[in-house]
């Protein structure tokens, strides 16, 4: 791997699940990391080298201070991952409560926006180059039936990322929306609550979970690293999808 000592990311949601694996695994490739989370992340590591911060991504001035208080922190922002994300509501639309079914449109679109929005301009006011990117799913260009709201918001994600990357063509930043792959977090355990009424498709996540047939957060991370810093991996496409550690 390229030497990392001198990069600084910033991950949203990273108070558990993949953001906290990215945080972590980040750190031990010698990266200075900022975090967010609605409730302050718990990182381990060198204090001088993570930037910890209770903010919630639906809050536009909130992602920009958080952008401007990494900054100061750590001089730049080379790579930023917009990772917090709802799976809820599950089930039929018919079912689905409007009032969640729009906070999950302002965690997984909105949330998007705004970091995205805060890391252009700093890029655009410090000039060089950057990297966007944006924790997509399968669902969003696969439907699931019971996830009308995640299968629209990734999907929104993906063509926000290449409108982006088309706005920003003649500066240095590079975007792409990312589909991950599996990984065993809280919102693999919620998938595998539901009836088959909810979500028709659980018994593939219950195979999933028995055959442990997940990726980790260190592989996820270690592709993201590759993606965003080695010229030898990058992808020309703006929606990607990373392999599954255990094909």
């Amino acid at each position: 791997m390229i030497d990392l000592a001198n990069k600084v990311a910033l991950i949203t949601g990273a108070s558990r699940g993949l953001g906290a694996g990215l945080a972590e695994r980040f750190i031990e490739h010698g990266l200075r990391v900022a975090v967010c989370a609605r409730t302050q992340p718990k990182i381990e590591g060198d204090s001088a080298k993570i930037l910890s911060v209770a903010a919630d991504v639906t809050d536009a001035e909130a992602m920009q201070q958080l952008c401007d208080t990494a900054v100061d922190r750590f001089g730049r922002i080379d790579l930023w991952i917009n990772n917090a994300g709802l799976l809820a509501p599950i089930g039929p639309l018919r079912d689905n409560d409007p009032a969640e079914f729009a906070r999950h449109i302002q965690v997984n679109v909105v949330g998007v926006f705004n970091g995205s929005r805060a890391f252009i301009r700093h890029l655009r006011q410090r000039g060089g180059d950057g990297v966007l990117l944006n924790i997509s799913s399968g669902a969003a260009r696969n439907a699931y039936a019971g996830w009308s709201a995640y299968c629209a918001g990734k999907a929104a994600v993906d063509r926000m990322s290449e409108s982006i990357a088309l706005e920003e063509s003649d500066t240095g930043l590079r975007v792409h929306a990312v589909a991950p792959g599996i990984i065993d977090t809280d919102m693999q355990a919620m998938i595998r609550n539901c009836s088959p009424e909810q979500f028709p498709r659980v018994q593939k996540f219950l195979d999933l979970k028995a055959n442990e047939g997940f990726s980790s957060p260190a592989f996820i991370a270690d592709r993201l690293l590759d993606l965003a810093f080695d010229p030898s991996a990058a992808e020309a496409a703006v929606a990607i999808s990373l392999p599954l550690e255990k094909a």
